[in-house]
């Protein structure tokens, strides 16, 4: 009878250890969905980069630094570790490819500088530099409503050093007079470009 009792008593414990495994404290996949991967801001900038890059690039969002860097030959072992530890858990909003061979074009990472977003406020210089050593361009764009999707294309093609066909700044006049622009009435277009 004391072995009957016994027997139940160590199942009782084993059933509540198996119970206590179970519940959300000891749960090893203690996950749920997300219901949206990008916030508001990244999701807009998103379409309005995709609709000024056309057919040209490639968007890739959320990239791991490490994931487009490698290291140069003959650094030391000591010095990859090092290097390694500063860009494991370096993120980039978005990068450029080409649309033809899938190479790397460029790095683009979103600024708020009030940071109320969670976006990026102060430049990360060593995400600058490793970048710079690994000839990838990086361009930073303020946070800010209302650009239109030529002004990010212009900012974009000014840091691959690429130009875009201009416009004029006038339209034909129907008189006989030329047109004569004072240097105040001549305005460039803001490119919101964060210039490094």
């Amino acid at each position: 009878m004391e072995f009957v009792l016994l027997s139940i008593l160590v199942l009782v414990v084993i059933a509540s250890m198996v119970a206590s495994k179970l519940t959300d404290s000891g749960n090893p996949y203690p996950f749920t969905k997300k219901n949206n991967i990008y916030t508001q801001v990244e999701k807009g900038f998103l379409t309005l980069l995709e609709r000024a890059i056309g057919n040209d690039y490639k968007v890739v969002s959320r990239v791991m630094l490490i994931d487009i860097i490698d290291f140069k030959s003959g650094i030391t072992s000591k010095s990859k570790r090092i290097a390694l530890t500063k860009a494991k858990n370096k993120q980039l909003d978005y990068v450029l490819l080409d649309k033809e061979t899938m190479n790397i074009v460029a790095a683009i990472d979103l600024v708020n500088n009030n940071n109320k977003q969670g976006h990026k406020a102060q430049k990360d210089w060593f995400v600058n530099g490793a970048l710079e050593s690994a000839g990838i361009p990086h361009i930073r764009m303020k946070v800010k409503a209302g650009y239109k999707p030529l002004e990010v294309r212009q900012a974009i093609m000014f840091k691959l050093g690429k130009t875009m066909p201009k416009k004029p700044l006038i339209k034909a006049r129907t008189s006989s007079k030329p047109a004569v622009l004072s240097p105040s009435q001549i305005k460039t277009p803001s490119t919101g470009l964060v210039q490094a």
